[in-house]
């Protein structure tokens, strides 16, 4: 056997002891890595304040968009199809009633009625006359000076006479329809404030050809979608706003308000009529600040919210046996200090309000007084 001296030993004793005691430290490390566990909650409680979830009616206040149009006022189309040969008036024009407004090209209309016009004339000169023969033969007859043969004659012709100016009658009255039915008269004092064909067109029977704008109040008609409607009735006060003139208001009420929409997923018309006084020019955009109260809904305080790495899903604390529970939550409006919320929670519950720092779900918590 190799023997070692003193010396030796003495040399590589310090190095011995560096490797003795890097071998020990390595494998306590080893050990303490192998024996690590996820961090447990801290055994302390945290301090915290809370408050209830509540239950209440919220009310909010909608802007509703509209235009503004006369209460007076009348679109007018013909009864019967053709080319359109005259419209005197135009867009921005004063027209007073019984004035034209459009007529369609009917070349043989005039001419008719005027034919039975005469026709008319020309019988109703010759009745007189025969009236006035039946008459003189009558008081010739009374004095044996006539012939009842010459006094039925004369009857005779007279209700001949009658007859056919009934016929001419109806006849001027048909005449004078179909002319009428080629021309549109305003029905009001008004402006024109739209005109939708040119003469030379061709216009189908009913087809809107001028809108008239009468004098008088002004209106708005509005839709109102589904979930508001309960907030609407007629008779209401209603406040309407002009954005584009500075913010300006004026006042009105509910004077109509369809009981259905116009199709499925369409909006309810209402029409706000403004009180005398207030009057606005046609075409102007207004806004309805409709107050509407919804359903009672959950809120909590604005505080009791968290928004984890600040994008994540909104949540709150509940307080259950001592511990925080996370309970995600959908967001609403905000009234004042308060928030709606959506998620699984019931009016009364604790929340956390204050101490929310470094909360996770499942800690202990301390309420505080």
């Amino acid at each position: 056997m190799r023997r070692f001296s003193r010396n030796a030993i003495m040399r590589v004793l310090p190095i011995l002891i560096f490797l003795g005691l890097s071998a020990g430290f390595l494998t306590a490390c080893g050990e303490s890595a192998g024996q690590s566990e996820p961090a447990s909650h801290p055994a302390t409680a945290k301090p915290v304040r809370v408050a209830p979830v509540t239950r209440t009616d919220t009310l909010r206040q909608y802007a509703l968009t509209g235009v503004t149009r006369a209460a007076n006022r009348a679109t007018l189309a013909f009864q019967v199809s053709g080319n359109l040969s005259k419209r005197p008036v135009n867009i921005g024009d004063r027209v007073e009633p019984g004035q034209l407004i459009a007529e369609l090209s009917n070349p043989e209309a005039g001419p008719q009625a005027d034919a039975a016009r005469a026709r008319l004339s020309e019988l109703n000169t010759r009745l007189a006359q025969a009236e006035r023969d039946l008459t003189r033969v009558e008081n010739l007859f009374e004095q044996e000076a006539a012939t009842r043969q010459e006094l039925e004659s004369a009857r005779a012709s007279r209700d001949a006479l009658q007859a056919s100016r009934d016929n001419a009658r109806a006849q001027l009255s048909r005449s004078t329809r179909t002319l009428d039915e080629t021309r549109i008269k305003s029905p009001v004092e008004g402006t024109v404030d739209r005109v939708l064909f040119e003469p030379g067109e061709f216009v189908p029977a009913g087809q809107p050809v001028v809108s008239l704008s009468g004098g008088g109040l002004t209106e708005v008609e509005i839709g109102v979608p589904e979930n508001l409607i309960d907030s609407v009735e007629v008779g209401q006060p209603a406040t309407l706003r002009l954005p584009l003139f500075e913010g300006r208001t004026v006042s009105g009420r509910v004077s109509e308000f369809a009981s259905a929409s116009t199709g499925a997923g369409q909006l309810f018309p209402v029409v706000i009529t403004l009180d005398a006084g207030q009057s606005l020019r046609a075409g102007l955009t207004v806004e309805w600040l409709l107050d509407a109260t919804q359903p009672q809904r959950l809120t909590v305080p604005v505080t009791a919210v968290v928004s984890p790495g600040g994008s994540g899903q909104p949540r709150v604390y509940r307080v259950v046996d001592g511990r925080a529970t996370a309970v995600p939550v959908k967001l609403g409006a905000i009234m004042d200090e308060n928030v709606i919320v959506e998620g699984e929670l019931e009016a009364g519950q604790s929340i956390i309000v204050a101490g929310l720092n470094n909360i996770t779900d499942g800690r202990p918590v301390e309420v505080l007084p």
